[in-house]
């Protein structure tokens, strides 16, 4: 027989807290930045709960059935687990989720109950899901947290079996020795691998479980007197002043401090041993029923967080939140009636339980795997062949040659669009737009300006990032299908901006800087000379407005400060400079705002303010009807509806090879051809 604990109602409290934190925290709520510490809180009343029924199994029958605690483990984690991944596939199956990066990825890693550690090895960094600069955020990011849980779950049991092959005092004192090295672990992990691999790795986090379980073995046996109820206040209004005030994006808690949430976490499950009014505040009903369902919360919340978004309700701040809490709190209690107490609490047993359990994993994979999902990867990524076929397609059209230059290490991408008789004579265009420099041209102001030039095509040069790429692959369509009006050449990579030098936290390992040094010290004075452009375009999106840091005497600033301010107004005109020296007419590119998925919520990559910084530097250079122009992509995209459609940019971010042909056609082509050669 399975030896069960006296039910504590008040645990259940705890659980409510903890979840409610995480709410939301991730509801957006200001003054909730530190509500991530929910996390660890469950973490601690895991440890605390799972090693008091095998301290009970063991007292009670001298030995732990592995075997029979993973299969109650099964029962309670995996039918409510396997419905949600379940339901994740099936709504990205009917367009839910169509900008989603990297999910079946995470339809796996969640499957397999090691989301965390893929989540660390694809160079993801936690602060780079709280500030998504594109597209929807997956619905499974959360199942990080699951994983680290369930990896401690398969361990456990074997090492507590060890730990228990001793006195009681013996097993506490081993268990202490335990846990104080997996908290001195946490920040070493922090200080060799990052502050990514504290949050995320496995190792990092067992601290705060195992405090949990050193708290069951003190306290078995033992009964308090009512001087530990202190605990619990002081205790709960740590972890609260903790939640409020403590950063979501860095700090103490990102360099290993998460042990120091787990030892608060421990003294108040350790104040609610004892009856008193705390303990009877942690088991009113209202808290004891969210207690209960609390995983189905946590499970289904942050997928009702991504699909019930701003652009399909057309709410935002607390009017969005409440709908997602109900429909969280719904889907969460049709869970807990349904399926997890129901298959809890049957008497049926599978045998083997572990090869069920196992069974049950596999078919969700196989699911996963089955049901088609749409990724969207680096689709605005195009070949010559890509290039080719989209300018074929133009009504109208003359299939050209697309060449693309040898990628150099940098991972530039140079396409350049070629015609067997690239001077034959045409009508010269007739419309000019330099009356202003950010002027916005009309369609039909342009219309003239489509019309070929006795002079050859116009030689067009993009320099920038993927969003420049993803637009330049439109625009090198264009030109192939108008070989007589303009030559484009691409010289760009992903994060690259004209602000130089310096690193960014949430580059990781990944080489953006070298990679964009190269672009703009090698690439771009090359192909001045050598294609000698007429006009150059300069488009970045994000690079240039996130936190950098230069060196460790100054630490890192934001864009707001007076020397960051400094480097761009140096650097914007350095590569403004360069390009004019050149004969070529340099235009910066004011690009649309980024992420339509997640409209409101602001980060450092969409804040306006940022970006105003950015574009006065680029209005102060400028010079009406001069070699340095500005053109206000982002006011004609916006005008024209397409700022927040998820055909145009499905990641919120980038465009598709389509739109970007088509806003090219409709605007930018003829932009570029009457800056270049005005009547």
């Amino acid at each position: 027989m399975t030896p069960r604990l006296e039910y504590q109602p008040a645990l259940d409290g705890v659980r409510a807290v903890a979840v409610a934190m995480v709410l939301l925290f991730h509801g957006g709520v200001a003054w909730m930045g530190g509500g991530y510490i929910g996390v660890s809180v469950f973490f601690t009343l895991s440890g605390y709960l799972i090693t008091s029924l095998l301290l009970a199994e063991s007292d009670t029958t001298g030995s732990v059935r592995v075997g029979a605690f993973l299969s109650r483990r099964a029962r309670r984690l995996l039918p409510a687990s396997v419905v949600c991944i379940v339901g994740v596939a099936v709504c990205s199956r009917f367009g839910l989720l169509d900008g989603v990066a990297h999910l079946e990825r995470d339809l796996l890693g969640a499957t397999f109950q090691v989301q965390n550690w893929v989540l660390l090895a694809s160079g993801e960094s936690y602060t780079d899901v709280l500030a998504s600069i594109g597209g929807q955020r997956s619905p499974l990011e959360h199942y990080w947290s699951l994983a680290i849980e369930e990896q401690f779950y398969w361990m456990w049991p074997l090492v507590f079996g060890w730990l228990a092959t001793s006195r009681r005092a013996r097993l506490s004192r081993r268990l202490t020795v335990t846990t104080v090295a997996a908290a001195a672990a946490a920040p070493l992990i922090a200080l060799t691998w990052g502050e990514d691999a504290a949050y995320w790795a496995t190792p990092a986090r067992l601290a705060e479980i195992l405090f949990g379980a050193w708290l069951a073995v003190a306290l078995a046996g033992r009964r308090l007197d009512e001087r530990w109820a202190r605990l619990a206040p002081l205790a709960l209004g740590g972890l609260v002043l903790a939640a409020v005030v403590l950063p979501a994006d860095g700090g103490l808690m990102y360099r290993g401090g998460l042990p120091l949430v787990g030892i608060a976490s421990a003294l108040l499950i350790a104040g609610l041993q004892v009856p008193g009014r705390w303990r009877d505040l942690f088991s009113l009903p209202p808290l004891v029923g969210l207690g209960r369902i609390s995983y189905g919360v946590y499970l289904f919340h942050w997928p009702i967080y991504v699909i019930v978004d701003e652009a399909r309700t057309d709410l935002d701040g607390p009017a969005l939140l409440a709908l997602r809490l109900v429909a969280t709190g719904a889907a969460a209690t049709v869970s807990y009636v349904l399926i997890e107490r129901p298959i809890r609490n049957a008497e049926w047993r599978p045998r083997p339980t572990l090869a069920g359990a196992l069974f049950a994993t596999s078919a969700v994979a196989v699911t996963a795997l089955l049901v088609p999902v749409t990724v969207a990867d680096d689709y605005w990524q195009a070949t010559p062949d890509d290039i080719a076929a989209l300018a074929a397609a133009a009504p109208g059209s003359t299939p050209t040659s697309l060449t693309r230059s040898p990628t150099s290490s940098a991972g530039e991408s140079t396409v350049s669009s070629t015609t067997p008789d690239a001077t034959r004579d045409e009508p010269a265009a007739t419309t000019s737009t330099s009356t202003t420099s950010t002027a916005v041209p009309t369609d039909a102001a342009l219309s003239d300006a489509s019309k070929p030039t006795s002079a050859g095509p116009v030689r067009i040069l993009m320099v920038g990032d993927s969003t420049a790429e993803s637009l330049g692959v439109g625009l090198a369509g264009w030109a192939g299908a108008n070989p007589s009006l303009a030559d484009v050449r691409l010289a760009v990579t992903p994060g690259c901006g004209f602000v130089r030098g310096g690193t960014v936290a949430t580059d990781e390992d990944v080489p953006f800087t070298e990679r964009c040094d190269e672009i703009l010290e090698q690439v771009v004075p090359t192909t001045l000379a050598e294609f000698r452009p007429e006009v150059v375009m300069l488009m970045t999106t994000t690079r240039d407005l996130v936190d950098r840091r230069w060196s460790d005497e100054e630490g890192t600033i934001d864009p707001f400060d007076a020397r960051y301010q400094q480097r761009i107004e140096r650097d914007y005109s350095g590569i403004a400079e360069l390009i004019t020296a050149s004969g070529a007419t340099a235009i910066f590119v004011r690009g649309p705002l980024v992420d339509p998925y997640w409209l409101g919520r602001e980060t450092m990559s969409n804040y306006e303010e940022r970006r105003a910084l950015v574009d006065d530097v680029m209005e102060r250079l400028a010079t009406p009807g001069g070699a340095v122009r500005v053109l206000d992509l982002r006011a004609w995209v916006e005008g024209n509806g397409l700022a927040a459609s998820h055909d145009v940019r499905p990641d919120g971010m980038h465009w598709t090879p389509q739109a970007a042909f088509d806003v090219t056609d409709r605007w930018l082509g003829p932009a570029l051809l009457s800056i270049a050669r005005p009547a």
